[in-house]
């Protein structure tokens, strides 16, 4: 029988698809510049393909990052992408919301935001000190149910980043839709996807990742983006996230906010938990959620992070992960997916369970007056950017 102290139980606890749960286990954060560092691989000896090298970005041109997309010309040579269909069939149809997925919030955070543009965007346009847990709730559905759609809901995320744009504090400018910036979100979306497997499920196959990474690609492709920077091979995203975490992640303040700061100075709670009770499980829930976040990391990212973790941490996080797929085998099918993905899969007939219309946000139609040159053109162009950044809240855009 399997013994927990009690900040396993917590942490096992959380996993039970409580509300609360649900919205404390990501933790976003925000970054300052870009350093270099040497390391292993972001993955697993096990998923490494043997005689691997690991490619360096020598130098930071100040431009990198600074392109936008061109939505209106399409490339003229599309490149030779291997791709997987999305649909009821389709591995990211059926994993892409799973509930092990909401372990993985916090790691997902971590990995985007310690990319400069994306964590600099952050603390230019976002309100996630404010409202943590809110932008955290305006951002998950939409994501999940873009994998589920047309293409319609991807497009229209997309279009929440075109007034995204600033500079980094070397003074590197920067924009959201540059498409290597917009791609490294994108990869860590597909690859915790696998990730949640390897640690609290039952890995995938190399034939399933593959299949996996291609379905990314199909996924991607609806975000109507340049396929330029896109990898469609298991062995190109693991030396593409060795070659980010040895060139681009970083170490910075606002990580430092998220995974040690947050420990002592409390954060607005979440809606629907009464402020009487979140002053009492506030401190001991993010020191459980953050040490699970600090697992799921590997002990490359950790390095970068100068994050502890001892083989007592490990033991202890080995058992947690043990008990969560055992767990996860003892519930209904239909309560092991978030919504609105669990709904999409009743409606496809997937699985069985009762049908809720998915709550999703409407369409963001403003662009900031500064920014007409870098909208499409099917956009309309409105108002001061402070009211376009309220308008785009309420659409749903995770900033």
């Amino acid at each position: 029988m399997l013994k927990f102290k009690p900040l396993e139980l917590l942490t096992v606890t959380q996993f039970a698809v409580t509300k609360l749960e649900y919205y404390t286990s990501h933790l976003h954060v925000l970054v300052s510049r870009t350093t270099q560092r040497k390391g292993r691989s972001l993955m697993s000896n096990a998923l490494a393909p043997e005689g691997a090298d690991t490619p360096r970005n020598e130098s930071a041109e100040g431009t990198r990052f600074a392109q936008p997309d061109n939505l209106e010309k399409p490339e003229r040579t599309k490149r030779e992408l291997k791709r997987a269909p999305l649909g009821p069939d389709s591995l990211l149809w059926k994993w892409g919301s799973d509930q092990r997925l909401q372990l993985l919030r916090g790691y997902t955070g971590v990995l985007q935001n310690m990319h400069p543009a994306i964590g600099q965007s952050l603390l230019d346009h976002s309100k996630f000190f404010e409202e943590p847990f809110a932008r955290l709730e305006r951002s998950t559905p939409q994501i999940i149910y873009s994998i589920y759609d047309d293409g319609t809901r991807a497009k229209m995320i997309r279009d929440y980043h075109h007034t995204i744009k600033g500079k980094l504090r070397n003074g590197e400018r920067y924009h959201s839709l540059n498409p290597d910036v917009y791609w490294w979100a994108h990869a860590t979306f597909v690859w915790r996807v696998i990730w949640a497997q390897e640690l609290f499920g039952t890995p995938f196959t190399r034939a399933e990742k593959e299949q996996i990474i291609q379905e990314g690609v199909t996924w991607w492709d609806m975000y109507g983006m340049s396929e330029r920077p896109v990898i469609d091979t298991l062995d190109g995203y693991i030396k593409y996230f060795e070659e980010m975490e040895n060139s681009v992640l970083e170490r910075n303040e606002t990580v430092d906010f998220a995974l040690r700061t947050a420990r002592v100075e409390p954060v607005k709670a979440p809606d629907g938990v009464p402020e009487a009770v979140w002053k009492v499980i506030w401190k001991p829930l993010m020191n459980s959620v953050i040490w699970l976040t600090y697992g799921t990391l590997s002990e490359r990212q950790r390095e970068i992070l100068d994050l502890p973790w001892s083989r007592k941490d490990q033991r202890r996080f080995d058992r947690i992960a043990k008990a969560v797929k055992k767990l996860f085998t003892i519930l209904p099918e239909d309560k092991r997916y978030m919504e609105p993905g669990r709904s999409m899969m009743i409606k496809a007939g997937m699985i069985d369970g009762k049908y809720k219309e998915p709550k999703l946000a409407d369409a963001y139609h403003g662009h900031g007056e500064n920014d007409a040159d870098s909208a499409p053109k099917h956009a309309p162009k409105t108002g001061a950017q402070d009211g376009d950044a309220d308008e785009r809240r309420a659409a749903g855009c995770p900033f």
